[in-house]
């Protein structure tokens, strides 16, 4: 017989599994794209210049990293809402990574950053490293967003300003600021504040105005949303009609060559490759957990699901292709994202239409982007990273957990203060190093019974009843190498401070694991106890974890039993009363 396990309709599942949209697609769903598409490009082409500009990069950058990657992303990727293409924070990462470089090495360096981004994310996709998201907790990606987005504010205030300001950090740029403000243009001053009041204002306030005037709340969203191309297209008319860049000196992006990106691979030396794949690396982790994050909280919209291995394939495919096409690394875009799924976006689709629409601008519409101020570029960045500013999520963490605040603080600072290379690293290791340390010390509390019942709680918190024969300890953590010793030393200052102990109760009830280690530590513990003359008993252990046990001869030298339950452990321990106290004489009336 033939195995039809590997027979052609395999191939035939794994390619519904990945293009399964494509079953039952219709003119109904093309023209939900089409209207998706349509409002995400208007979105996307002043990005696309603002981002390149954040880069350090030639605007038409923004324009060719918004083509061929999102087709390799439709065809890759998991996500039917995700957006890829220039987002700020990798924007700014990619701008610390190239800043040190020289000059006439920056656009060939941002390439081979993309190219070197895409293969760590696409080796990661090929060997299942989907998990590695789980390293990367919450508070490190919010405050790492939160401090990025600042940096980003004050980076760009040198374009509304219209003077010279370079830095990677809080204070270098400040510094520079400071030095360089008095030499402000008047006119970039006043186009960058009117844009940052007027987009602000159209964020915070136009969809809420809307909707009082009964327009439906989706669509009130949906203008807000794409209003800023207004905005821009008004700066550009006011800029070109007054000729500010003449006669008022205001920078604006200037002549943006038209064409589509050329296929080349970039080349540098060896040298050039080896200082990039640090930052590749770091921007391969933040791209992809920024990305999958996004991607996650808009298919759990949907009742649909991401998977986290074909994320890392197509975010490596997308940058790849960014690498090839004279790009920069990309990532999925929040904003854009969210603009894709209120508009109704449902497949891929939207984003092999943007990608054509941006080919259309890059072909047609570059000249029109000439007189664009890149003062009101700066605007769209910073009002942009208002919205990623979360101050209070920071709050919230400190509060609720005082070792995930130190951590979420110090990524924020790390990021403000030494660079966004590196606040991702250090928020990833201090997290790492103080969940370490919380297992080196577990929580081992005394427990006693609460009268009558048969629950078990610690006896420092509550009024319970203890047995000064019989001790139990809760171990709240896995046993393994790092705490092993801790509960040796636990139990030794038991022993000591309780010389009429006879047994002792080791409850392990959130203990999961217990490494060889350990196992040498609770062989110690029961010869110990075996010299004190008490005797070693576990209770509410894991079925998984016994089975373990079983494997080595513990449970052959165990001086006392394995117990189902605290209460049958006690049950069987606890000593019968001394009747000979109690007297004989009934009295009955």
């Amino acid at each position: 017989m033939v195995d039809q396990t590997h027979s052609p309709k395999s191939k035939t599942n794994l390619f519904l599994e990945q293009w399964g949209w494509l079953k039952g697609y219709n003119g109904a769903i093309f023209a939900d794209d089409l209207v998706a598409a349509i409002i995400v490009t208007i979105l996307l082409v002043p990005q696309s210049l603002a981002y390149a500009l954040l880069a350090g990069l030639p605007p038409q950058v923004g324009i060719y990293v918004s083509i061929f990657p999102l087709i390799a992303y439709a065809i890759f990727g998991s996500s039917r809402v995700i957006n890829v293409g220039p987002t700020a924070v990798i924007s700014l990462m990619t701008a610390a990574a190239i800043a040190g470089l020289p000059e006439g090495t920056r656009l060939l360096s941002a390439a081979i950053l993309a190219l070197l981004t895409g293969g760590i994310l696409l080796i990661g996709g090929l060997l299942k490293c989907g998990f590695i998201m789980n390293f990367v907790s919450r508070p490190v990606v919010s405050a790492y967003i939160t401090g990025a987005a600042l940096l980003i504010v004050f980076s760009q205030l040198k374009h509304v300003l219209g003077v010279e300001a370079s830095g990677n950090t809080v204070f270098a740029l400040f510094g520079e600021l400071k030095v360089n403000a008095k030499n402000a243009n008047i006119a970039a001053v006043l186009t960058g504040s009117a844009a940052i009041i007027i987009l602000w204002s159209v964020r915070r306030y136009l969809a809420f105005g809307l909707v009082r005037l009964h327009v439906r709340s989706r669509t009130a969203k949906l203008i807000a949303r794409t209003t800023p191309i207004i905005v821009v297209i008004g700066f550009i008319l006011l800029s070109a009609g007054l000729n500010l860049s003449q006669t008022h000196n205001l920078r604006v992006v200037g002549t943006i060559p038209s064409g589509l990106p050329p296929f080349v691979f970039p080349r540098l030396g060896f040298a050039e490759f080896q200082s990039l794949l640090v930052p590749a690396i770091v921007i391969a982790i933040v791209a992809f957990v920024d990305s999958t994050s996004t991607a996650q909280e808009l298919a759990s919209r949907a009742r649909g699901r991401i998977d986290a291995n074909k994320e890392l394939l197509g975010l490596g495919a997308s940058n790849l292709v960014a690498g090839l096409t004279g790009g920069y690394p990309i990532n999925g875009s929040m904003s854009r994202s969210a603009v894709n799924f209120a508009a109704g976006g449902k497949t891929p689709v939207v984003g092999i239409v943007v990608a054509i629409f941006m080919a259309l601008t890059a072909l047609f519409l570059t000249p029109i982007l000439k007189a664009l101020p890149l003062s009101v570029l700066a605007a769209l960045i910073i009002v942009a990273c208002f919205g990623l500013l979360d101050f209070k999520s920071l709050w919230r963490t400190w509060v609720y957990s005082r070792s995930d605040g130190i951590t979420a603080v110090a990524t924020f600072l790390a990021v403000l203060f030494l660079g966004v290379q590196w606040g991702v690293l250090i928020g990833v290791v201090l997290a790492m190093a103080l969940h370490i340390k919380g297992t080196l010390q577990p929580h081992m509390p005394l427990v006693g019974r609460f009268p009558g019942t048969e629950h078990y709680r610690d006896a420092d918190r509550f009024n319970v009843e203890t047995n000064d024969h019989v001790k139990t300890l809760r171990i709240d953590e896995s046993l393994y190498y790092a705490n092993a010793r801790y509960l040796e030393d636990k139990v030794a200052k038991l022993i000591v401070d309780n010389p009429n102990m006879t047994d002792l109760v080791l409850m392990c009830t959130a203990v999961n694991r217990i490494d060889a280690s350990a196992l040498s530590s609770l062989h110690e513990i029961n010869k110990r106890l075996k010299r004190s003359e008490a005797r070693l008993h576990f209770s509410d252990m894991q079925s998984r974890v016994k089975e373990r046990l079983y494997r080595s001869d513990l449970l052959e030298n165990l001086t006392g039993e394995i117990f189902l339950s605290q209460h049958e452990a006690m049950k069987a321990l606890e000593p019968e009363p001394d009747w000979s106290q109690l007297s004989d004489h009934m009295d009955i009336h």
